[in-house]
């Protein structure tokens, strides 16, 4: 799907983007007229944000609310599959479990008849070449899937982690410390930054 833009209201936009971006910074702030002259042009800018806000919204709202409606309408077929997919390849790891502790019970086995004398190394290779899993399957119509070992991580004791494994909850943090609580290592600054009325 293509979004038709208005060439004309294109056009202005971008000359009121461009033209705030030059008289912003062209402003010299030296006295208290130039301070409102900056009030003046802060206003206008945002407006224009204000402005461009609405014209944009004009286009993403109907966009994200079809987005929305399709990801509604296609998650939980989306999750069946991966339920299904998750099904399967559990069922496949089993199998693949059972047949490596099978293959282990037949290479003890051979192993115990090489020891004892009964089989020579030869024969023996031989054999287990013969009982070791497939790693690899394929199918005629072409499908393959291979059995692979990934690493992973299990967190045993949360209390051992070293602190630069740990995240800070920066949200948490604040709300806190804003609220008079006293946190060790954290110190309420003021940060001066201009707010506006007539916007």
């Amino acid at each position: 799907m293509e979004i038709k833009f208005n060439k004309k209201e294109v056009a202005l936009v971008k000359r009121q983007a461009s033209g705030a971006m030059t008289a912003a910074q062209s402003l010299k702030i030296k006295t208290k007229e130039d301070l409102k002259k900056g009030v003046e042009l802060l206003t206008k800018i945002k407006t224009a944000l204000k402005l461009l806000k609405e014209k944009k919204e004009k286009t993403t709202k109907p966009a994200n609310a079809i987005l929305k409606e399709a990801r509604e309408f296609y998650r939980p077929l989306e999750e069946s599959c991966k339920e299904a997919e998750r099904i399967v390849k559990a069922k496949m790891i089993d199998f693949d479990n059972k047949e490596e502790a099978k293959a282990k019970i037949k290479e003890a086995k051979i192993s115990k008849q090489v020891e004892d004398g009964d089989l020579s190394f030869k024969k023996a290779a031989d054999k287990l070449e013969k009982i070791i899993p497939e790693k690899t399957v394929k199918t005629k119509g072409g499908a393959s899937i291979q059995y692979r070992t990934r690493k992973t991580i299990e967190i045993t004791d949360e209390t051992k982690i070293p602190r630069n494994y740990l995240k800070l909850d920066m949200v948490k943090i604040r709300t806190d410390a804003l609220a008079g609580k006293v946190i060790p290592g954290v110190k309420v600054v003021e940060r001066k930054e201009v707010a506006g009325s007539t916007y």
